[in-house]
């Protein structure tokens, strides 16, 4: 019977209704997002597949609310700085710190060994988060906050720079190269390729000895990463995990982090 009463449930959540309203005020935000300066009622309806008496009642309540204004001499609508002022409430490099917290501290206690996650903070990467297992008192970490030049050489600025748009990647690879010296633009973006096609890096670490790093993308709403997840593992002398069964417990841990900010990843 409790089975039963699962399965009903599970029912009664696909079937639920969605929020009309709510999606129909999403859309004519979105749509504005993409305007700068602005449009009319008529040309919004349009790009939203909406009539104007659609979408007339909705726009009054986000112009009282403060979300878009009207233009009184061109009749054109554009957002406000409101959703700004709304997300940075809530900064995002916080906001990521918060999400992936729980997630590294629960991932380094079940695998044994400790975890740290990378973001690009100006031309550097900085460790902005770190969890180490609290049932092992020996173990190879990265230090929370510690900065590094942004280089071919580490797997989190590698995945990093794999999940970007093509702009943003050629940018980050001119850099790695500038900064590395010898390795080619090309060579760079070779293994780079491999590495988006691939989902994630594992490989020996190139800045210490005897440690292979598994790194995975913590990726935004728009599928481009903001971050990496990173495992520095270093064999045990007890024995435990290998670096292949960790692969899809790290990549896990980096797709729940990647959904709680906002992420759409189909499993």
């Amino acid at each position: 019977m409790k089975q039963t009463n699962n399965n009903e449930e599970t029912a009664a959540a696909n079937e639920r209704p969605g929020a009309p309203a709510l999606e129909k005020g999403l859309d004519l935000l979105e749509a504005l997002a993409d305007e700068p300066e602005g449009l009319t009622q008529k040309a919004l309806a349009e790009r939203v597949s909406r009539s104007v008496s659609e979408i007339f009642r909705m726009l009054g309540v986000l112009e009282q609310r403060g979300y878009v204004r009207r233009d009184p001499l061109t009749n054109l609508y554009a957002l406000t700085l409101r959703m700004f002022e709304l997300a940075n409430r809530h900064p995002p490099m916080r906001r990521l710190q918060r999400a992936a917290l729980h997630t590294m501290e629960r991932l380094a206690d079940t695998i044994g060994h400790s975890c740290h996650l990378v973001a690009m903070n100006g031309d550097r990467m900085m460790v902005i988060s770190q969890a180490e297992p609290q049932h092992r008192a020996m173990g190879w970490s990265v230090k929370l906050g510690a900065s590094f030049a942004l280089s071919s050489h580490y797997a989190s600025a590698r995945v990093i720079a794999a999940f970007q748009q093509q702009d943003r990647q050629l940018d980050m690879v001119k850099a790695m190269a500038e900064h590395d010296g010898s390795p080619t633009t090309e060579k760079i973006m070779r293994r780079l390729a491999a590495i988006a096609e691939a989902g994630n890096d594992v490989s020996s670490s190139e800045a210490s000895n005897g440690v292979i790093d598994i790194s995975f993308p913590v990726l935004n709403h728009f599928n481009q990463a903001v971050a990496a997840l990173t495992v520095p593992f270093m064999s045990h002398v007890d024995g435990g995990y290998q670096p292949q069964d960790l692969v899809p417990i790290v990549g896990k841990a980096a797709r729940e982090i990647s959904v709680a900010i906002g992420a759409m990843i189909e499993e």
